[in-house]
């Protein structure tokens, strides 16, 4: 696939049909993170393939923690009934670095290196006819994620599930680039509209 295709033609998919997604895919897809760029190349990205009954369990649990915390606005119920209906998940983790100069120091480009590396984990899921969006609210209960996964010393930076979309949306608007250009000092007339 053209790489400008798979730019322009992937989505967020949130409806995931009831089809099993291969575990060889799973694996092209973790390869492909596994390519991207990282500072210093670290590569600061860990990966656990929950299996149906982890995702189910975890699933129960964001349901359990957004009935418990009402008051607080989130998405996590809208997130926890998307993952429910795909059907693969993958979290993404980084080592949590004990050291405060590490820390301070590694994060920041860490986060980029981790960016990318989500990015590429979209694509190829494109590239694979797979739909998948990545959560961040499975963050409000990283602590009880990282205990039921019995995980130490990894901080949790997202989760991606998969599947066969049910629906692709349509694209939403994006801006212009004359709005997101901070300072435009040469007047190009070939500066591309938005999509």
């Amino acid at each position: 696939m053209e790489l400008d295709e798979a730019i322009l033609n992937r989505k967020t998919i949130r409806k995931f049909q009831n089809r099993n997604v291969p575990d060889n895919y799973l694996y092209k897809i973790i390869q492909s993170a596994m390519l991207a760029p990282s500072a210093k190349n670290r590569q600061p990205w860990r990966f656990y393939i929950l299996n149906d009954n982890q995702k189910n369990d975890i699933t129960n649990m964001m349901y359990h923690w957004a009935s418990e915390n009402k008051d607080i606005h989130t998405s996590i119920e809208g997130s926890a009934n998307q993952m429910k209906t795909a059907n693969k998940a993958i979290i993404i983790y980084t080592p949590n670095y004990h050291s405060k100069n590490k820390k301070t120091y590694y994060k920041k480009p860490d986060y980029l290196s981790l960016g990318a590396a989500i990015e590429n984990m979209n694509l190829k899921c494109f590239d694979l006819g797979l739909g998948c969006t990545w959560l961040c609210d499975t963050l409000y209960i990283e602590d009880e994620i990282n205990n039921y996964l019995k995980l130490d010393d990894l901080e949790q930076v997202s989760t991606l599930i998969i599947g066969y979309p049910e629906e692709v949306p349509e694209r939403r608007e994006r801006f212009s680039i004359d709005k997101l250009l901070i300072n435009d000092s040469h007047k190009s007339t070939n500066k591309p509209k938005h999509t």
